[in-house]
């Protein structure tokens, strides 16, 4: 489809996902968001969701849809 592209990952983004999953207590359901807030921090990323969960996330910018 025209003007849509598939992203690639900045390689520290493991760095940033590791850092997020030691950075304090997460339940083992959190994981996946943990993953996608990395990915979206590390690439400079917005991240838009219905999901509450990623305001634990220091750093992430993100759109909160209702």
């Amino acid at each position: 489809h025209p003007g849509v592209s598939m992203a690639s990952g900045e390689p520290n983004g493991w760095e940033v996902f590791h850092h997020l999953l030691r950075s304090g207590e997460l339940p083992p359901r959190l994981c996946t968001d943990a993953y996608l807030a990395a990915l979206a921090i590390a690439n400079g990323w917005r991240l838009v969701s219905f999901d509450r969960d990623f305001e634990r996330f220091r750093g992430l910018e993100r759109l909160a849809l209702r």
